[in-house]
This record gives structure tokens, sequence and C-alpha cells, in this order.
């Protein structure tokens, strides 16, 4: 193994020297790429981003390390909508940069994805499935279909606190800030380790308990 293949294995690299790796290692490495300028800024061009090599399976640090390195420009664009990023990389790697770039604040876990709008105007969490998250990402947002549930105006610690011991399904899709799946919301609960409860059941309702220290 070549010493740059070696030092991809602690972390990807900027600035990617392809040419320092055997044709083997190349085959195990991955690339961030964005081509062009974008014309969605306020009047600035964001030149030329600067690329990121990593190893197959190190996409979450890859994202990192490309927003640490390109953070000044991606600043500038919209991501309200269709970008020059969303277009240049896939969207495993996209929302990783949106992660570290604080447009989205990811948590995932085995069946569950939050995911917190911190730039909105009023709070904003997404409580989705995660197979819907990563198999059908152009159709995580939807709050009328399955899979998918939405808090809107309070913070989801801010829900939980507003309930008693026990929180069922009904008492969420009763709430004026819960919309969508409220299972998925549950699954929230019961899976992060902040809210410290456990599942139930109450008249066959999905129900979420809080342990008697909470």
């Amino acid at each position: 193994m070549t010493t740059y293949f070696d030092e991809l294995k602690e972390r990807p690299k900027a600035s990617p020297q392809l040419g320092n790796l055997s044709a083997e290692e190349r085959m195990m490495t991955r690339r961030i790429r964005v081509r062009g300028v974008s014309r969605q800024t306020k009047d600035v061009s964001v030149g030329t981003f600067t690329g990121v090599v990593y190893l197959f399976g190190d996409e979450k640090q890859a994202a990192e390390v490309f927003v640490e390195t390109n953070r000044e420009k991606l600043e500038q664009l919209n991501y309200s909508r269709k970008n020059l990023i969303s277009t240049s990389v896939d969207r495993e790697l996209y929302d990783w940069i949106l992660h570290y770039l604080g447009e989205r604040d990811l948590e995932k876990y085995d069946s569950v994805v939050i995911e917190r709008r911190p730039n909105e105007a009023e709070p904003l969490t997404w409580c989705i499935s995660r197979r819907a998250f990563e198999e059908n990402p152009m159709r995580r947002y939807n709050d009328a279909s399955s899979g998918a549930g939405r808090v809107t105006g309070c913070t989801l610690e801010e829900l939980y606190d507003e309930f008693d011991q026990i929180i069922t399904a009904g008492d969420l899709a009763a709430h004026p800030a819960v919309s969508g799946d409220v299972r998925e919301v549950l699954d929230a609960f019961r899976q992060a380790d902040r809210f410290d409860c456990t599942p139930v059941t109450v008249d066959g309702d999905l129900a979420v308990e809080k342990s008697t220290t909470a």
C-alpha cells in the first residue's frame, strides 16, 4: 500500500492526488467533485470547489472535510432548491454536506432519522423512517403519506415535555404542531437517548411511557 492510501485510511484528503495511488488503490477510492460555477448566488461567482478523495464507505467524514475546505463558497449557495452541489453528488453525500454546513442537523438511528432545520424561521423537525430516508430521498418530506412525521413551531424536546407520563399516537395526532405519520415521532422518542421512555400500547394505540425518573 502507498503512503497516500494509508493517509486516506485515517481521513479523506482535499485536493486529490490520485497519481500517488496504485491502480488497485484507486479502485477503492471515491471523489467529491463539483464542476462549473454557480449562478444562484447573490451575484457572486463561487468559483471552483476544491475536491475531496476518500475511501468507499467514508462518505460522512468526506462530507465533513469538503465543508471544512469549501465553507466560504458553500455558504453563498441557496439550499432551498436544486443547486450546484445537489446536482454534483449523490444524496447521501449531499445530506452530510448540509449537516456539516449547518443547513440540516441529522441524527440517524436504527429505524428513524431525525432531521432539524436550524435556519428556518420557526422550529421544524422531520422524523422520517430510515428506510424511506435512504431509499426514497425525493419523497422524504411528504407528511401526507406514511413514513414521515413533521413537528413545526416547537422543538421535539418541547413537544415531549408537554405531555404527562404516557404519550400516545392519538395524543400526537391531535396536537397542532404535529402532522404526518405520528408513529415516526414516537419512534424518535423511543430511540433518541435524551428521551427516557419505553414503547407501550394503550387500548391498542401505540405509545411511549416516560421513565418515572424523567
